[in-house]
């Protein structure tokens, strides 16, 4: 419905706030409805519906310019009229009209209520409809939408009224309401009919505050109706719909479409929502799981799940959520402060505003302004304040909450060091590998060792030897050196699957070379493995861990930087290097455990093939002990073992046969001819 008149576009609550900057400081005539404490009693009195009618100025200074004023009659002359603004709020309901231009006819621009009995009536039955507050149940707009959304409950309450004076100010109000929403019902009752709706009717088909469902990606969730628009869009685009909904998700601290009415099946989509919201509610705070997702190709991929180190850590601004207790009574305006993505504030889903006539402005707001604006959102916490704040909401969840949660929890990719979001209904437990320790190739007193210090760093009896200084000497690292393929990563792979604790791997790419780099870098992997006690590896340290010289300055500057966040960690740290003799000899105080790895032997790889052919079921494996002696007796460290495993394997299965030494042979024999030509190109 388009007001030519002056450019005025009804889709959805009238907001007055879109009129009130519009007011210059000369609309001495706009209607102020300032309120008086002696005519108090006489507000509102009369049960009579007051038309008010917006016509063009004629004074000599403001003719031709397209300013308005409300008159209470139509103007049949320009004589400006005599009545008093306190006049005209003694009516209880004033009606005020405009001419449409196309029309040739005054249609209802809005209606102010001034009955203080309507008023609280409409406070009962509108309660919870977005974009009503105390002051915007005096002010209505057509379409009404708030009206034909709740006229079941508008037309019970005043059936239901035992006050004589209160019905008929009610009645008064509805027998008014019908004539403008008659239209509109018998269109409500042909879309009921058919089916069908047409794209200017959907906000009759969406009702705020009702629970609507919609998918993305294949994934049914749902969310609570906010707001809903026709918008005209921006030049070169089509008109769209759009609907603001709001659903429950989690900020590491706190719980801050197609109407599921519509649905013959609405109660088993309730059912499957409010299950998977069950499994939302139980992945608040730290979660260390394993991740399935076919479609994506992911399998067992081990993340931690953990929103409020997503917000601290991901470099995203933290969200400002609202409440539990605040869903349902969230305003229009408040709405927008939070979701509005355009510049200025300006709210992407309002209806487009055109004028008919250049330069002519908008009409002035009936009255008084009746908007308050909300109190600014609160600030985004800093990370200081999530430092602080330790305590985590794990209040349970009502149903209709888990109904509306989000599908997916923020998370952690350990193994790519990647944050993003995982779909709750593919996260599993960890399979952890209880064998991998008893399968390190270490002697038995350099294990015996290892594990006594792990378990009692793990202990929450830990002692604790901490330095003179507070803060340092708290961690426990361990260096591995030794050439490759020997076990060193293996040995941290087993602390971590031993301890259930997530393994975090570093190196030098991971890092970079400068020491402004590795000082961001390292600490922020450090903080993240102490949130989450992981285990910090960090492969081939040797550049960090370089002797120093006086002609390297910034290599000096990088062991520098190293050696002091080693210091400050407090958790396990794990370092390997090949190069043993190149380190810095400053490091050596700071190491708390070295072990020293050897070539494999014999008997190290007999144990290395036994352990890597154990994984494989007996059924697809056909390898005797003498078999293992054989494959033993190859000159190769442990990472070529599981290469060749893995290699064979494929032949195998391509060949419709179990695992044997001929396949294991033939892949170890083109490894071998491989090495013999690097060897003789290095000659």
């Amino acid at each position: 419905m388009a007001f030519d008149a002056y450019g005025f576009t009804a889709c959805g609550t009238f907001n007055s706030s879109q009129y009130q900057h519009m007011l210059s400081a000369d609309d001495s005539n706009a209607p102020r409805g300032v309120y008086n404490e002696n005519d108090a009693e006489e507000r509102g009195i009369k049960c009579e519906i007051k038309d008010l009618f917006f016509v063009e100025s004629d004074k000599p200074h403001e003719r031709g310019m397209g300013i308005y004023r409300w008159e209470d009659t139509k103007p049949v002359t320009t004589e400006a009229s005599n009545k008093t603004q306190s006049e005209r709020e003694t009516y209880a309901v004033v009606k005020y009209n405009q001419y449409n231009v196309p029309s040739e006819k005054w249609v209802t621009a809005y209606i102010r209520i001034n009955n203080a009995k309507i008023e609280l009536a409409l406070g009962k039955v509108l309660e919870g409809y977005p974009g009503l507050t105390q002051h915007g149940l005096q002010m209505f707009a057509p379409p009404f939408l708030p009206f034909f959304h709740r006229w079941a409950e508008f037309t019970k309450h005043i059936d239901e009224e035992t006050d004589e004076d209160t019905f008929h100010y009610l009645d008064l109000l509805r027998k008014m309401l019908f004539k403008e929403l008659e239209g509109t019902f018998t269109q409500w009752e042909e879309i009921q009919k058919t089916g069908h709706i047409a794209y200017q009717d959907l906000q009759l088909a969406y009702d705020p505050a009702q629970i609507a469902t919609y998918v993305i990606n294949g994934t049914r969730s749902a969310g609570i109706i906010r707001k809903c628009a026709l918008c005209a869009g921006v030049p070169g685009q089509q008109p769209y719909f759009a609907v603001e909904i709001e659903v429950v998700d989690f900020d590491g601290r706190k719980c801050g479409l197609f109407p599921l009415g519509h649905f013959e099946d609405q109660a088993s989509i309730r059912k499957e929502l409010i299950a998977r919201g069950r499994l939302f509610e139980k992945l608040r705070g730290q979660h260390f799981l394993a991740y399935s997702d076919k479609d994506v190709e992911r399998l067992n991929e081990r993340v931690m799940v953990d929103a409020l180190a997503y917000h601290k850590f991901a470099g995203s601004s933290f969200p400002v959520y609202t409440s539990l207790e605040e869903m349902g009574r969230l305003t229009w305006n408040q709405s927008m402060q939070r979701f509005s993505t355009l510049n200025q504030g300006s709210d992407p889903y309002a209806p487009r505003q055109y004028s008919h006539r250049r330069g002519r402005r908008q009409p002035p707001p009936p009255d008084h302004p009746y908007h308050h604006p909300p109190p600014p959102p609160p600030p985004p916490p800093t990370e200081d304040d999530i430092e602080e704040d330790s305590e985590i909401d794990l209040s349970p969840l009502t149903d209709e909450q888990c109904l509306l949660c989000v599908h997916t929890v923020k998370s952690f990719d350990i193994e790519g060091k990647t944050w993003g979001t995982c779909e709750v209904t593919k996260l599993h437990e960890i399979n952890w590998n209880e064998l991998a320790f008893q399968n390190l190739v270490l002697n038995s007193e350099e294990k015996s060792l290892l594990l006594a210090l792990v378990n009692r760093k793990d202990s929450k009896k830990n002692l604790r030897f901490d330095d003179f200084i507070a803060g340092k000497g708290q961690g426990m690292v361990m260096l591995l050196s030794g050439p490759p393929g020997v076990g060193k990563t293996f040995t941290a792979e087993s602390i971590a699957e031993h301890l259930r604790r997530p393994l975090y791997k570093l190196n030098a790419g991971d890092l970079g070379i400068s020491a402004a780099m590795v000082e961001a870098g390292f600490s922020n992997a450090l903080k993240l493995c102490s949130h989450w006690k992981a285990v910090c590896l960090i492969d081939e340290a040797d550049v960090f861990m370089a002797m120093r010289t006086v002609e390297d300055l910034q290599r000096n500057e990088l062991v520098s930087v190293f050696l002091r966040l080693l210091e400050y960690h407090s958790g396990i740290l794990i370092l390997t290097t090949n190069r043993l003799h190149t380190l810095d000899p400053a490091f050596e105080s700071r190491i708390d455990l070295t072990l020293m790895y050897k070539s494999l032997d014999e008997a190290d790889r007999k144990q290395v093939w036994r352990n890597f052919l154990s994984n494989i079921d007996e059924k697809d494996v056909s390898i005797d002990d003498a078999g293992l002696d054989k494959l033993a007796g190859w000159d190769v460290n442990g990472r070529q073992i599981k290469s060749a495993v893995k290699t064979a394997r494929i032949l195998a299965a391509d060949n419709e046969e179990p695992l044997n030494t001929k396949h294991l042979e033939l892949v170890l024999n083109l490894r071998l001819k491989a090495r013999s030509f690097m060897s003789a190109g290095k000659e």
